[in-house]
C-alpha cells in the first residue's frame, strides 16, 4: 500500500515573531500526526491475492493488523514479473536492496543458480503450522518457507470441449495431448520465466524419462508447431479466457474452485490431469515466502514472515490467491471439493529428485528453447 501525500512543513524561521512560539508547537503536533510511517516492502507477482471479491481492499484486510501492530506501511510491490524476473531483481538491487520480504519463489526457482544469494535462511516461530512434506519439498534451509501451494495440471473450458466430444479428456495422455486437435487449442507458459510453465516442462521430462523410458525432446519436437507459448500464466489465461480457438491451459487444479465461486453455479472449468498406465499424476508447486538478503528491516521482515503464516493471513489464500494455505490451522471453502487435492494424484515431485533437477535444470531448458525456437 502506498503512503498517502502530506503537505510540506514551513519552515518556523519565516513566521511572525509574536507567534513563533505557538507555531512552532502547532507544526511540531501536526508533523507527530501526519508524518508518513515507514514503508516495508513486499516483492512479488502481479496476480498476488488479486483474484478476490474486493481485489482493492486485500492488502488492508491480509495486512493492516500488521501496520498497526509495528506502525508501518506494507507496500505489497506487484511486479509484472513472474518468479524468476523477481529475482533478477533482487539481484540487480542486491548492494542496495529495497524488498525487505519476496513471496513468490517455488520448490523449482529455489534451486536455479544465485537464487539462495539474495536471501537469507529464517526458521518462523510458528513453522509448526506447516506441514513438514511442504517445507522438505520447498527448502529444507528455510530460505523460503512455504506460504502456499497447490497443483500444476490441465484444465480446459466445457464450454469449449467436454469428454463427449473428447472422451481423452478423462484420461488425458501426453500422446492426445500432441495430436494436432488437442495441440492447437492448448496455451502453455515459457518454462524459462514462468513458474507453472516449468512445472509443466518437467511433469513433461518426469512422464517420458521416468515412466516411458523416452527422449523427453520427442514430445516437443511433435507439437512446437500448434501449441501456443505465452511469457507467463497471466498472458497465458489472459488467451485461454478470450481466444475460443483455445479450450486447454496449463493452469492449477484450483480453477474449477475459481469458477464455480465467481459464477455461483456449477464450474464450466475441468481438469485434466495427465495418465500414464491407469495413474494420474500432478507436479505440486509449493509457493515461499523469504527473507531479502540486507534488507532494510530484518527483525520486522521475520515478525511479517510469521504473521502471514497466521490464520489472518492463510485464510485469505483460498479466495484470492486460489491456492492452497500452506498452514494446516486454515481451513478450506465449501467451492474447493470442486478443486483437485494433492491426496488424489500421485506427485511427480517424488519421481523426478530435487538433485536431479538441480544438476539438469539448465541444460534443459537450454534444449527446450532450441527445440522450440530451431
Amino acid at each position: 500500500m502506498t503512503s498517502q501525500q502530506y503537505p510540506t512543513r514551513r519552515n518556523p524561521k519565516f513566521l511572525i515573531a509574536g507567534v513563533v512560539v505557538v507555531s512552532v508547537i502547532v507544526i511540531a503536533s501536526i508533523a507527530i500526526i501526519t508524518a508518513p510511517r515507514p514503508k516495508f516492502i513486499v516483492y512479488t507477482y502481479d496476480s498476488f491475492m488479486v483474484w478476490g471479491d474486493d481485489p482493492d481492499t486485500i492488502d488492508e484486510r491480509a495486512f493492516g493488523a500488521f501496520e498497526k501492530q509495528f506502525g508501518v506501511d506494507v507496500e505489497i510491490v506487484r511486479l509484472n514479473l513472474d518468479a524468476n524476473g523477481i529475482v533478477a531483481r533482487l539481484k540487480a538491487e542486491s548492494a542496495n536492496p529495497v524488498a525487505d520480504v519476496v513471496i513468490g519463489i517455488d520448490n523449482i526457482l529455489i534451486l536455479q543458480e544465485g537464487v539462495k544469494d539474495v536471501l537469507e535462511p529464517y526458521t518462523p516461530e510458528n513453522i509448526s503450522f506447516v506441514n513438514s512434506d511442504l517445507i522438505n519439498a520447498l527448502d529444507p534451509e528455510h530460505y523460503i518457507v512455504p506460504f502456499d501451494y497447490g497443483l500444476v495440471t490441465v484444465i480446459y473450458s466445457t464450454e469449449l470441449i467436454n469428454t463427449t466430444t473428447h472422451p481423452e479428456l478423462a484420461e488425458l495422455t501426453f500422446t492426445d495431448l500432441a495430436t494436432p486437435d488437442l495441440a492447437s487449442s492448448f496455451v502453455t507458459e515459457n518454462p524459462q520465466f514462468s513458474s507453472p510453465g516449468l512445472a509443466f516442462l518437467l511433469t513433461q521430462i518426469a512422464v517420458y524419462e521416468k515412466l516411458m523410458g523416452e527422449d523427453w525432446k520427442q514430445w516437443w519436437q511433435s507439437v512446437k508447431e500448434y501449441i501456443d507459448v505465452q511469457p507467463g500464466w497471466s498472458e497465458a489465461w489472459a488467451k485461454w479466457d478470450s481466444d475460443p480457438t483455445i479450450s486447454m491451459m496449463v493452469s492449477y487444479g484450483t480453477d474449477p474452485a475459481y469458477s464455480a465461486w465467481a459464477s455461483g453455479t456449477a464450474p464450466t472449468t475441468a481438469i485434466a490431469p495427465i495418465h500414464h498406465s491407469g495413474t494420474t499424476y500432478a507436479w505440486v508447486q509449493v509457493e515461499g515466502i523469504g527473507l531479502v538478503k540486507n534488507g532494510p528491516n530484518p527483525d520486522l521482515a521475520k515478525a511479517f514472515i510469521d504473521y502471514c503464516l497466521s490464520d489472518t493471513v492463510q485464510e485469505l489464500i483460498p479466495l484470492n490467491q486460489w491456492m492452497f494455505p500452506a498452514s494446516s490451522h486454515a481451513t478450506l471453502p465449501a467451492v474447493y471439493d470442486y478443486a483437485i487435492h494433492p491426496n488424489e494424484v500421485s506427485l511427480l515431485n517424488n519421481i523426478l529428485t530435487r538433485t536431479e533437477i538441480e544438476q539438469n535444470l539448465t541444460a534443459w531448458l537450454d534444449d527446450w528453447a532450441a527445440i522450440m525456437t530451431g
